[in-house]
């Protein structure tokens, strides 16, 4: 049987297509590579300028305090270069002008470093610098608490130069001045004052422990050797038989007193040790009885700064009219160490660099990323801007000047590259009044002490607007004058060394002061000041500074008020004493009374004992040599001697 099989039934084979040749274009990578760098292209063409120009006025402004903005910025990766115009700093003090106005910076970098992703500025200018600009709008001055409500690093670091300053400072200080010159009444202030006085408290307890000392002496009195038992000691002596004829016997008693009488002074010597110590018990107590005049005095002064009785010393003046002053460029100078430790830091322990990772000095922007540098081992540092020049020149406008410098080696690894940073700068802004400007700026970060100096000199500058007292019941400012000053700063690690000497001249003040009085004296006070120097002493570090300052005008007024001032404050004095006598007079006196019943009758009890056991022990002593002398010593050492050969021969 032969079956036959139908070809049509069976599935149709697929037909395979033929490969087509590759040609040199792969399209299927160079469309996406296309895309990508279309897309990097459009980026940096259009938005990568405008990041930059706005990480710069963030930055900026942060590190400033007050609004930065910067015109333009411009980028060339052909050319390697960067450009930046019209930068604006605004004068937080004046926020409707610049501080300093920049017409342009620009940079070229090198390729070589590009190629490895590091930023090298070989050579970079900075021209068309201008100072006191104003602006079209009033910049912005970054307020004390960010929006999170927690301080930034360079916010706390200002808060700790104000908590040391406003410790030592009173913005109401010739309000003060002027309360008391107008006759305020401290009787009617003291009234509401309640208050627990340190002097106060000082006696009460001294009264409670004196009480208690004495318990304690009394029992140890009272434990201490009686009369009766002192004479006990005399009696077992007397006792004793002493016959030369019996030399054993002679001698076993001789051994017998001399153990009677050491018991005997061991007891007196407890009189003689508890007698000491109470001496010093005593002599403490009246030490604490003389140093409550110390707490008394220091109870005085506290009520004089609550009734705000002012100091008529000249250092206080000076101190207080110009703490405000010193204060801002002390928080500038701290804050700009900061960051120049942060961004450029010196060589640090590996606790040290844990911390640099975790605070940041300039906060990032809400949604930034965090940026992490790692070790250079090889080439250049991440950035290194290795010369810049400075140079401006006078020209028709109005704010323009003649500045010249140079800023060298700036850079994130100073330690890597080895080298300080160096700024430079000196010149003149002929009309803004500005003469005779030379800084000199040294960041020394190439090693583990990290050292930074400024010597700031100005020959000549436009003084406007210093606040001296802003009280509701004077008001003083320096109006208008020209000032010079010499700045002298060294950090060495966390210590600052600062001297700052300043001169004002052709001043012109603003006063304003409620009562007639106050105005005539500080009026004819300033009169004959046509110039105002100011003299700064500053060391210490952060949580810890000491600050001596001196002026001629602290002094005049200090002067000016002493008379009118001396019999008020003498009052308000008189009426402070006598508040803390008659608060304390009664405990004083009778704290007094109580260490000298403590002194009388402790000291008198153990005098009757030390006088007892001295009498015994005297008595004992005599008989004892008496009945020596009778019992013959020499016959008695005869004898002994014979006892010794017999028993030695024997």
């Amino acid at each position: 049987m032969t079956t036959s099989t139908n070809s049509t039934n069976a599935p149709a084979q697929p037909t395979p297509k033929k490969k087509k040749p590759s040609g040199p274009i792969r399209t299927g990578v160079v469309i996406p590579t296309l895309i990508v760098l279309v897309l990097f292209s459009v980026y940096f063409k259009y938005f990568f300028d405008g990041h930059i120009r706005r990480a710069l006025e963030y930055t900026g402004s942060q590190i400033v305090g007050a609004e930065v903005n910067v015109g333009r910025v411009a980028t060339s990766f052909l050319t390697a270069s960067l450009e930046i115009n019209n930068i604006q700093v605004t004068d937080k003090e004046m926020p409707e002008r610049n501080l300093v106005q920049v017409g342009t910076i620009r940079f070229k970098l090198l390729w070589d470093a590009l190629w490895r992703a590091k930023g090298v500025i070989d050579d970079a200018s900075i021209l068309d610098i201008q100072a006191y600009t104003p602006r079209s709008r009033p910049g912005f001055v970054i307020p004390p608490e960010p929006p999170d409500g927690k301080p930034s690093p360079l916010q706390k670091i200002e808060k700790a130069v104000i908590d040391q300053t406003r410790k030592k400072y009173n913005d109401n200080f010739l309000g003060d001045i002027a309360q008391i010159l107008g006759g305020t009444d401290p009787k009617e202030q003291l009234k509401n004052i309640q208050q627990e006085f340190k002097s106060d408290a000082r006696i009460k307890a001294l009264e409670k422990e004196i009480g208690e000392k004495k318990i304690l002496w009394e029992k140890r009195i009272k434990d201490l050797p009686q009369g009766k038992e002192l004479q006990q000691y005399e009696k077992r002596i007397k006792a004793l038989k002493f016959d030369a004829k019996k030399p054993a016997e002679f001698a076993k008693n001789l051994q017998e007193a001399d153990k009677i009488i050491k018991e005997a002074n061991d007891k007196i010597k407890q009189i003689d040790q508890a007698q000491k110590e109470l001496k010093t018990d005593v002599g403490g107590y009246n030490q604490a009885f003389k140093d409550l005049e110390k707490m008394v005095q220091d109870d005085i002064r506290d009520l004089q700064t609550r009734l705000k009785i002012p100091s008529i010393d000249p250092k206080e003046f000076s101190q207080q009219l110009f703490m405000d002053m010193i204060q801002a460029k002390l928080g500038s100078l701290f804050k700009y160490v900061a960051v120049a430790r942060k961004y450029m830091p010196p060589k640090k322990t590996e606790a040290e660099k844990k911390a640099a990772l975790e605070e940041q000095i300039v906060p990032p922007k809400r949604g930034a990323g965090k940026n992490y540098t790692f070790p250079i081992t090889t080439g250049y540092p991440l950035f290194w801007l290795k010369h810049a020049a400075i140079s401006s020149q006078m020209n028709t406008t109005q704010f323009s000047g003649d500045i010249k410098g140079t800023i060298k080696d700036v850079t994130t690894d100073p330690a890597g590259l080895g080298k300080p940073t160096q700024i430079l700068v000196e010149g003149n802004f002929p009309r803004q009044g500005i003469q005779g400007l030379d800084a000199a700026i040294t960041i020394d970060h190439t090693t583990e002490v990290a050292r930074e100096s400024l010597s700031l000199k100005v020959a000549e500058f436009p003084v406007s607007s210093v606040r001296l007292s802003n009280s509701p019941d004077v008001r003083l400012a320096l109006d208008k004058a020209t000032g010079s000053s010499d700045i002298q700063a060294v950090f060495t690690n966390a210590e600052l060394t600062m001297k700052m000497k300043n001169t004002f001249g052709n001043v012109k003040f603003n006063l304003e002061a409620k009562q007639k009085l106050v105005t005539e004296i500080i009026g004819a006070i300033l009169n004959d000041i046509p110039t105002v120097t100011l003299n700064a002493d500053i060391k210490g570090s952060l949580s810890d500074l000491s600050i001596h300052i001196n002026s001629n005008l602290g002094e005049e007024l200090s002067r000016g008020f002493q008379k009118q001032l001396q019999v008020q404050i003498n009052k308000a004095k008189a009426e402070l004493q006598k508040l803390i006598d008659d608060k304390i007079g009664a405990n004083k006196d009778k704290l007094k009374a109580d260490i000298d019943r403590l002194t009388g009758d402790l000291t008198k009890q153990l005098g009757v004992k030390k006088s007892d056991g001295d009498k015994a022990l005297k008595d004992a002593q005599n008989f004892l040599k008496s009945s020596k002398a009778k019992g013959g010593q020499k016959q008695l050492e005869q004898e002994g001697k014979k006892l010794l050969n017999k028993f030695l021969g024997g």
